[in-house]
């Protein structure tokens, strides 16, 4: 059996401190994907170019309810860009700002604090929120999005209500190191599932450790997971006969900010060196394939029940190889 590994891109722009400084700070549009450094996009640039040198078509979840503030052009470019270079465009959705739909939004923020858990709103609320993002795809000129990733992977049941209400049949909301639902049957750890009737592909969570008895539990990012860590996790999902296996990135994840807006950023060398080595790996490694969870046909379910392993010195030196990198600005 093949392991398909899904390496998925969430594709956003910033906030920036508005809702902390409405005076001062303004949310960032495009310098937050492209990361431009000496004229040259050391974000979104260098993830396409890195998944392009290893013929691998990455998913990109692009974000839209950013149209809230920025309209319709900023985001749809970046969009196009994507798709033209024939990576696959779906849906992300980042509830917080649909805040600027309120006029006097700077005005709100002591009494009505804005919120991006997207399980906080009604069903017929998420319901309107994916309904706008397939609506900002039309706008975009882009096919309609057939897969849904939801922001900060929150999510419970009434998401895939709504998302079958709206007609899209494939999610990729679960990572269970970065948000546990309520509900214990979205306890997913990797493979794909049926979730009454929605294709759900959890980013892949695995165990790293054990503390006082406890499984400790990590999800699969680029930013997070050392390269040995994500090595381990593709050789035992292939020797277990995982279907599926799911990574997490963005495109700011490769450069560092000074903290000086008006400085360019520095490489994030760590994190390039480990995209490059999991792109190497996937294309040359027996077992293995790159997929697009939307061009997958309806076969049965594949659960994976238990986590994967991986040994904790793995974890201990990933834990002080990530404090040097982020303690760092880099060259």
């Amino acid at each position: 059996m093949t392991t398909r590994v899904h390496i998925t891109v969430d594709t956003e722009f910033s906030i920036g401190g508005a809702f902390a400084d409405p005076q001062g700070r303004r949310p960032i549009g495009p310098p937050s994907v492209y990361c431009e450094r000496h004229g040259r996009s050391e974000g979104l640039g260098y993830l396409l170019e890195t998944l392009e040198q290893y013929g691998i078509r990455g998913t990109f979840f692009v974000e839209t309810l950013n149209t809230c503030y920025f309209g319709d052009e900023l985001m749809g470019g970046i969009a196009r860009e994507i798709a033209a270079r024939g990576h696959d465009v779906q849906l992300h959705l980042h509830p917080c700002w649909t805040y600027f739909e309120q006029p006097n939004w700077s005005q709100q923020l002591q009494t009505n604090p804005p919120n991006d858990d997207i399980t906080r709103r009604s069903e017929d609320e998420q319901v309107r929120l994916i309904r706008m993002g397939q609506d900002t795809f039309t706008r975009w000129g882009l096919p309609a999005p057939t897969v849904l990733r939801t922001g900060g992977l929150k999510v419970g049941l009434g998401v895939y209500a709504a998302m079958r209400r709206c007609g899209m049949g494939i999610a990729s909301n679960i990572g269970l190191a970065i948000y546990r639902p309520r509900e214990p049957e979205l306890h997913l750890f990797t493979g794909h599932h049926d979730i009454d009737g929605i294709r759900e592909f959890p980013v892949t969570t695995y165990t790293d450790f054990c503390l006082r008895g406890e499984r400790h539990y990590k999800t699969l990012t680029i930013t997070g997971c050392s390269w040995p860590e994500t090595r381990t996790v593709l050789k035992k999902a292939r020797e277990q006969g995982v279907s599926d296996v799911v990574v997490l990135t963005h495109p700011f994840e490769f450069v560092k900010h000074r903290g000086d807006a008006a400085r360019s950023p520095t490489l994030d060398r760590v994190n390039r060196h480990r995209l490059k080595r999991l792109c190497k790996f996937v294309a040359e490694q027996p077992g293995l394939e790159a997929a697009c969870m939307s061009t997958l046909g309806n076969e049965p379910a594949a659960p994976h029940e238990d986590t994967l392993d991986v040994p904790a010195y793995r974890a201990l030196g990933r834990i002080l190889v990530n404090r040097l990198n982020h303690a760092s600005v880099g060259v």
